[in-house]
C-alpha cells in the first residue's frame, strides 16, 4: 500500500511539474509579451529549483509524501519576485527610460517590498516547523528556503542578464490586461461589498469545516491495495478501523467487554475468553449425536460405493443449483457448469480434478469438527493467542463499531461514546481520530504563528495599525471564503492540503505589500491600477493557480485536494487583494 501511494505521488508531482511549466512559460509570455524576460525568468526559476533542492538533498536527506510538492510550490512561488521586478522595469523602460536607468529605478521602488515579501512568505512557511506534524515541517523549512533562494536569484542573477541586453527596447503596450483594470477599478467598491457579504455568509458554514483523519482518502481509490483494504470493512473479523484496549487480566478483559458491549455504537467485543465457548457439555453432546453415520462416512474408502456418470452429475448439479440459487456464488457456478460439454471426456476430466482437489484436507476438517474436546484459554491455537495475550500477561480487547466509521461523523460518534467509559484506547480508529485532532490543532497553531509575525512585519512597515487591519482583513475573508467553498464542494482538509491557511496568509500579505507600497510611491489622486503592480500581482496569482492546480491530475487524491484547495484560495486572495484591498484603501483614504 505504501508502495503503491509513494509510486501515485511522484508520477503525479512529475506530470504536475512538467505541466505546470508549460503554463507558467506560456503566462509569462502573455505577461511580458516578450520571450528574452520570460526566458530569463525561467532560467531564474531552474536557478532556483537546483539550489533548493541541492538544499534538500544536503539537509533534509530525502522528502515525504507532503514535502515532495515543493517542486511544484516553487514553480509557482519562485517566480513572483521576478515578475514583480521586471515589470517594474518593462513600465520604466515603456516611458522611455534605457536597461540601466530602468533596472536602477525599478530595483529602487520594487526592492524594499520584495525584501519585505520575501521573508513575510518564508516565515508563512517556517510556523510549519513547531508543529508536530513532520510532513509539513519538513515541506516549511524547504520552502521556506525555496523562496529565499528565489528573491536572491531574482535580484542578483536578472539584474545580472538584463545588463547585458544593451539599447532602448521597443515599448509594450498592456492591452485587454490594462482594459480588465480600468473595468474593476469602476466596479471595485460593489464587488467588493458582495465579497464581504459573502463572507459574513461563509460564516454560517465555519461549523461544517472538517479535518478528513482517514489516510485511505489519500490515496488512489483505483490502486488494489486500496481496494484490497476496503474489502476488510465488508467483514466484522477483519475490520480495520477498531478500538483496542490492554488490560492485565482476565477478570478486566471480561469486565471491558461488558462494558463496550452495552454501548449503542458498539457491534461487537472480542478477547480471548470470548473465543471459549459457554455451555460446552451440551453442545459436546449436541455434535456427538449430529455425527452419527456422518463419521463412517468419512472413514469409507474412495471407490467403495460407485456413484453416477460424471455426466450425469455435472446435469444434476447444475439442475439443483439453478433452483436453489437465482444470484451469488450458487448461481454463478450453475452457469459455468452449464457450458461444459458433457460429451467431452477431457473436460470433465479437469472439472472432477479441480472439484476434488481439496477433498482429503475436507474430510480431515470435518473429521476434526465431529470429535471436538473441551477448550480452554491454553488449549486454543498459538496464533490466536498471541494476538490477544502477550507473553507479559497483557490481554488485548477489541471493540467493533456497529457504523462504517470511515465516515467522519460515525467515527467521531465510535471514539466519544467508548472513550466516555473506558478512557485508555488504542486502535486504528482511536488513532485516526486523535491523528486528525492532533493534525488540525497543528495547522490552527502554525496558521497563528504566520498571521502573528506577519502582523508584526505589516505594523513596523506601515506604522498604521488602522492600515494593517484593512490589509489583513482581505487576507481573513479569503480564508473564511475558502474554509465555506471546502464545505460546499466537499474538500476537506485533510494531511495533505493543510498548508492552505498558513500559505494563503504568505501570499495574499506579499501582493498587499506591493500594493501598498507601491501606492504610497505613487502621486496623489493616482490609481493603484494605472501602475504595473496589478498586473504583477495578477500575473503572479495566475502563475501560482497553473502550478498548483496542475496537482489536481495527480493519481494521489490527498495531492490532488492540495491542487484543489490551494488554487480555490489563492483566487479568493487574487479577488481579495485586487479588489477589496484597493477598495479599503480609497475608503480609509475618505475617512481620514
Amino acid at each position: 500500500m505504501r508502495l503503491e501511494e509513494l509510486e501515485a505521488v511522484t508520477t503525479g508531482i512529475g506530470y504536475s511539474f512538467l505541466l505546470s511549466f508549460i503554463l507558467v512559460t506560456l503566462l509569462l509570455l502573455l505577461c511580458y509579451r516578450s520571450v528574452a524576460m520570460a526566458a530569463l525568468t525561467l532560467v531564474g526559476l531552474i536557478i532556483t529549483l537546483t539550489l533548493t533542492s541541492a538544499f534538500a538533498a544536503a539537509f533534509m536527506g530525502e522528502l515525504n509524501l507532503v514535502s515532495v510538492a515543493f517542486t511544484v510550490l516553487l514553480v509557482g512561488l519562485g517566480l513572483d519576485f521576478a515578475i514583480h521586478l521586471f515589470l517594474h522595469i518593462q513600465e520604466r523602460r515603456a516611458a522611455g527610460q534605457d536597461n540601466s536607468e530602468a533596472l536602477k529605478g525599478a530595483l529602487h521602488e520594487v526592492g524594499p517590498a520584495l525584501a519585505l515579501a520575501g521573508p513575510t512568505t518564508a516565515l508563512a512557511f517556517l510556523s510549519f516547523v513547531p508543529t508536530k506534524f513532520d510532513g509539513i515541517a519538513q515541506l516549511g523549512v524547504i520552502a521556506a528556503v525555496g523562496v529565499i533562494i528565489a528573491l536572491l536569484v531574482t535580484i542578483t542573477f536578472g539584474p545580472a542578464a538584463l545588463a547585458l541586453f544593451k539599447g532602448r527596447p521597443r515599448q509594450t503596450s498592456d492591452g485587454q490586461v490594462r482594459k480588465l483594470f480600468d473595468s474593476i477599478s469602476k466596479v471595485s467598491g460593489p464587488i467588493a461589498i458582495i465579497t464581504i457579504l459573502l463572507g459574513v455568509a461563509a460564516l454560517f458554514l465555519m461549523p461544517q469545516v472538517r479535518f478528513d483523519a482517514d489516510q485511505m482518502a489519500l490515496r488512489n481509490p483505483n490502486a488494489p491495495s486500496v481496494q484490497g483494504f476496503n474489502l476488510l470493512f465488508e467483514d466484522a473479523q477483519t475490520l480495520p478501523y477498531r478500538l483496542s484496549r490492554l488490560v492485565d487480566s482476565e477478570e478486566q478483559a471480561v469486565a471491558t467487554t461488558e462494558a463496550a458491549s452495552a454501548l449503542e455504537t458498539v457491534d461487537a467485543v472480542r478477547s480471548l475468553p470470548d473465543f471459549v465457548p459457554d455451555a460446552q457439555d451440551e453442545k459436546l453432546e449436541l455434535i456427538d449425536f449430529g455425527a452419527g453415520t456422518l463419521v463412517f462416512a468419512l472413514d469409507a474408502e474412495p471407490g467403495s460405493v460407485e456413484g453416477p456418470p460424471a455426466a450425469a452429475g455435472v446435469e444434476a448439479l447444475e439442475e439443483r443449483l439453478s433452483d436453489a440459487y437465482s444470484d451469488g456464488a450458487g448461481a454463478r457456478l450453475a452457469g459455468l457448469l452449464a457450458q461444459i460439454d458433457t460429451n467431452n471426456e477431457a473436460q470433465l476430466a479437469l472439472l472432477e480434478e479441480n472439484s476434488f482437489a481439496f477433498w482429503p484436507q475436507l474430510v480431515s476438517l470435518l473429521r476434526a469438527q465431529m470429535s471436538p474436546d473441551y477448550i480452554e484459554i491454553e488449549t486454543l491455537p498459538e496464533a490466536l493467542r498471541s494476538r490477544y495475550l502477550s507473553e507479559d500477561g497483557q490481554w488485548r480487547v477489541d471493540i467493533m463499531p456497529k457504523a462504517d466509521v470511515r465516515d467522519f461523523k460515525a467515527l467521531d460518534d465510535f471514539v466519544d461514546e467508548v472513550e466516555a467509559v473506558i478512557p485508555d484506547l488504542a486502535g486504528g480508529a482511536y488513532q485516526a481520530r486523535k491523528a486528525g485532532e492532533t493534525i488540525s490543532q497543528a495547522m490552527l497553531q502554525a496558521t497563528g504563528i504566520a498571521f502573528g509575525i506577519i502582523s508584526v512585519f505589516l505594523l513596523i512597515l506601515v506604522r498604521r495599525p488602522r492600515t494593517v487591519l484593512l490589509m489583513l482583513f482581505p487576507l481573513a475573508l479569503a480564508a473564511v471564503l475558502t474554509a465555506a467553498t471546502g464545505v460546499i464542494l466537499n474538500i476537506p482538509f485533510n494531511y495533505a492540503n493543510v498548508i492552505v491557511l498558513p500559505l494563503l496568509i504568505g501570499i495574499g500579505v506579499d501582493s498587499g505589500i506591493h500594493l501598498v507600497m507601491r501606492q504610497r510611491q505613487i502621486e496623489a489622486g493616482e490609481g493603484i491600477y494605472g501602475t504595473s503592480t496589478p498586473r504583477a500581482v495578477l500575473f503572479a496569482a495566475l502563475t501560482t493557480v497553473a502550478s498548483f492546480g496542475s496537482l489536481m491530475l495527480s493519481p494521489h487524491r490527498g495531492t490532488a485536494s492540495m491542487g484543489e484547495l490551494l488554487s480555490i484560495a489563492i483566487l479568493f486572495t487574487l479577488i481579495c487583494t485586487l479588489i477589496v484591498l484597493p477598495a479599503a484603501f480609497r475608503y480609509e483614504e475618505k475617512r481620514f
